[in-house]
C-alpha cells in the first residue's frame, strides 16, 4: 500500500533517455490505462482550478448574485467540494495503482529515491536519463553570497531602507485600501500581462512544444540543472559546453553566453539556439514561475534568479566572469543589466529589443484615465529601470534595435519612439558626457528616428564622418587615459569632431535589425559587443 501511495504522489514521467555510445536517444514514456485514466481526471480538475483562479473576480460576483454565500449555498458548495475531493482521491489511487504496475515507472522512482537519499554525481547521471516534473528534481547548485559588487549591495540596502521608511503602523492603516487594490491588480492582472509566460494555462498549451524543445537539447548533449536561488526559488537551467578540448584561446566555445528570455520566453523555445548555432557555450534558464522554475517573476525573484545563474556559471561550470556574456531579449534586459551592475567584470551585455524603463511603456498601453493608477502599480511591483543598472556596468555593451518593433515603441510604426533609443542615449551620456551638447543630441535623435536604412545612410553621409579617424581618436584616448567611465574624450575636440566621434560610437553600440519584436535573431547576425 505504501508503494502505491508513493507512486500516486510522485512526479509525472515524460521521456526516457538511453545512452548509445557517444549519442543520446530517447523514447516517450508510455503510461498504462489505469495511469492515463487517473492522470486525466487530475489534469482536468487542475485545469478547472486554473480557470477558476484567473476568473475568480467574475466568478465570485456571479456566485454572490446566485446566493451561493447564503447558508443554503454554503451547504451546497461544501457538498460539491466533498464530492470533488472523493473523485480526486480516487483518481490518485487509480494513478498510483497504474504506476505501480509499470516497470518503467518503478525503475525511475527507485533511481529518484536513491538520488534524494544520496545526491552524488553517479546517481544524478542516472536520473538525467529521465524527463519528469521538475519540482522533484534534487538541487544541483545552491546560491551563496559571494562575488556581489558593492554597488548591488548598496542597491539592496537602499531598497530595504525605503520599505522600512514607509512602513509605520499609521501609514499602513491609512494606505491599506489602496495598497490592497494595487496588490490585487498587480498579482491578478499585472503579472499575467507583464509576464504571460508565468500563466499556467499558457504553459499547459505549450507543454508539448516545451517538451519537444527540451528533448532536442538533451539529445544534443545539453545538461539540465536545478539551481536554488537566495529566496528558495528553484531555477530550471540548461547548459551546452562548446569549450575547445585543445585550449585554443580564441575558440568561440570558450565564451559562455547566458541567455535571459523575454516575458513569454522559455529556454526550450527561445534565444538559446541563436548563440548555440553561432558556436558559443550557452547557459539557458527559465524565469521564476516559468515551466520548471518555481516562484513568481517579480523583480526581486528575477534578480535572485540571475544571481544564482551567474554563480553557477563561475563556481560550478568553471567560467571566468570575463568570459561570460549575457544575451537578453526584451524584458530579459532587466536581469541582464542587474547582473552587469552586480558583477562588473562580466565580459559583456547584448541587449536585444530592450527598453530603458518599463513605466513609459506601461503608460502608453493603458487608457488615459488609468495611467496614474497603472504607474503606481508598476513602480511598486514591476519597477524595471534597466537604464539605472546598465549605467553602473563598466563593460562592453551592444544594443540590438528592431526597426519594426511594435512592442517597445510608444507610437507603433515610429522608430523614433523606440525605448531602445532612450537606453542608448542614457548609456552614451553616462559614458561620454563631453561629447554631448544640444546640437549633438538633436542630431543623434534625428539619426535614431530615421525610418529606414536609405534615410539613415543619407543623413550619415551628410555628416561626413571619417570612421577611421574617429577610431584612432578613441584608441589614442584609451591608450593615454585608460578605458574608464565617465570618459573625458571630447574635452579637447571641436564641436564638429565631437559629433563625429559620438556617431562613430553609436555604430559600435547599436546594431539595427530590420524585423519585428518577436522575430528570432539569426545566428549569423549574433555578435559580441565592441570592446573599445
Amino acid at each position: 500500500m505504501a508503494d502505491i501511495v508513493r507512486c500516486a504522489l510522485a512526479p509525472r514521467l515524460y521521456r526516457i533517455y538511453i545512452q548509445k555510445e557517444t549519442r543520446i536517444k530517447s523514447r516517450a514514456y508510455e503510461p498504462n490505462g489505469l495511469e492515463q485514466c487517473g492522470d486525466g481526471i487530475i489534469r482536468a480538475l487542475s485545469y478547472a482550478w486554473s480557470i477558476c483562479y484567473y476568473a475568480s473576480p467574475a466568478l465570485a460576483f456571479y456566485m454572490y448574485r446566485k446566493g451561493f454565500f447564503s447558508h443554503g449555498g454554503i451547504v451546497y458548495l461544501s457538498k460539491f467540494i466533498g464530492y470533488l475531493s472523493v473523485v480526486l482521491i480516487g483518481a490518485y489511487c487509480i494513478r498510483g495503482l497504474g504506476r505501480f504496475n509499470n516497470p518503467d515507472y518503478r525503475g525511475f522512482l527507485d533511481i529518484l529515491a536513491a538520488t534524494k537519499a544520496s545526491n552524488i554525481e553517479a546517481n544524478k547521471k542516472k536520473l538525467r536519463m529521465f524527463d519528469f516534473d521538475y519540482y522533484d528534481w534534487p538541487a544541483d547548485y545552491t546560491w551563496n553570497e559571494t562575488g556581489r559588487s558593492e554597488e548591488s549591495k548598496k542597491y539592496l540596502e537602499t531598497t530595504t531602507t525605503t520599505r522600512v521608511r514607509h512602513s509605520s503602523i499609521l501609514s499602513k492603516i491609512a494606505a491599506m485600501p489602496c495598497t490592497t487594490i494595487r496588490y490585487m491588480f498587480a498579482h491578478g492582472l499585472g503579472r499575467p500581462l507583464m509576464f504571460p509566460g508565468s500563466v499556467g494555462l499558457l504553459q499547459t498549451g505549450l507543454a508539448e512544444p516545451l517538451l519537444s524543445g527540451r528533448t532536442i537539447y538533451l539529445e544534443k548533449g545539453g545538461k539540465r540543472a536545478k539551481l536554488v536561488a537566495a529566496d528558495g526559488n528553484e531555477i530550471d537551467s540548461m547548459f551546452f559546453d562548446k569549450r575547445s578540448q585543445y585550449f585554443e584561446e580564441v575558440h568561440k566555445g570558450n565564451t559562455l553566453v547566458i541567455v535571459c528570455e523575454g516575458n513569454a520566453g522559455f529556454y526550450e523555445l527561445g534565444l538559446v539556439s541563436t548563440p548555440l548555432k553561432a558556436g558559443y557555450s550557452v547557459l539557458g534558464w527559465n524565469h521564476p514561475g516559468f515551466a520548471g522554475s518555481s516562484g513568481l517573476p517579480f523583480p526581486e525573484s528575477e534578480r535572485n534568479a540571475i544571481d544564482v545563474v551567474v554563480q553557477y556559471a563561475t563556481n560550478e561550470l568553471g567560467f571566468k566572469l570575463e568570459d561570460i556574456v549575457l544575451y537578453a531579449w526584451s524584458i530579459g534586459g532587466y536581469t541582464a543589466t542587474w547582473a552587469g551592475m552586480t558583477y562588473p567584470k562580466l565580459g559583456g551585455l547584448v541587449l536585444d529589443a530592450t527598453f530603458d524603463d518599463v513605466v513609459p511603456l506601461a503608460q502608453s498601453k493603458m487608457p488615459e484615465a488609468a495611467r496614474g493608477f497603472v504607474t503606481a502599480v508598476v513602480k511598486e511591483y514591476f519597477n524595471l529601470d534597466n537604464a539605472k543598472f546598465v549605467c553602473k556596468y563598466p563593460g562592453p555593451i551592444l544594443l540590438i534595435r528592431r526597426m519594426r518593433d511594435e512592442i517597445i515603441t510608444i507610437e507603433e510604426g515610429n522608430v523614433g519612439t523606440n525605448l531602445g533609443n532612450n537606453l542608448l542615449i542614457k548609456i552614451l551620456r553616462q559614458r561620454y558626457p563631453k561629447l554631448f551638447n544640444d546640437e549633438s543630441l538633436d542630431l543623434l535623435n534625428e539619426y535614431l528616428a530615421c525610418p529606414d536604412q536609405s534615410v539613415k545612410l543619407g543623413l550619415w553621409n551628410s555628416m561626413g564622418v571619417d570612421v577611421s579617424e574617429c577610431n584612432d581618436i578613441v584608441k589614442n584616448h584609451i591608450a593615454e587615459y585608460g578605458n574608464n567611465y565617465p570618459s573625458q574624450i571630447g574635452h579637447n575636440l571641436s564641436p564638429e569632431k565631437k559629433i563625429h566621434v559620438l556617431m562613430f560610437l553609436v555604430l559600435q553600440y547599436l546594431m539595427d535589425f530590420d524585423a519585428a519584436h518577436c522575430i528570432p535573431l539569426p545566428s549569423t547576425d549574433f555578435r559580441l559587443p565592441w570592446n573599445g
